[in-house]
């Protein structure tokens, strides 16, 4: 009876074990991907044309 008791906390350990890495990579991968997001939204901002300098060019007629 203790080596069932003892047989099932083994699997339920190694079960939990193997299974982190995915949790772990499912929230990397989502907080890349928000990173990734806010970076662009940032950089659209960089580029908006009213925050561009006005550059003057010389007209040759």
């Amino acid at each position: 009876m203790k080596s069932n008791h003892t047989s099932c906390l083994l699997s339920f350990l190694g079960l939990s074990v193997a299974t982190s890495p995915f949790i772990i990579s499912i929230l990397t991968l989502y907080y890349l991907t928000e990173w990734m997001t806010e970076l662009g939204k940032a950089s659209e901002e960089i580029f908006r044309s009213e925050r561009l300098p006005l550059l003057n060019f010389p007209h040759f007629d």
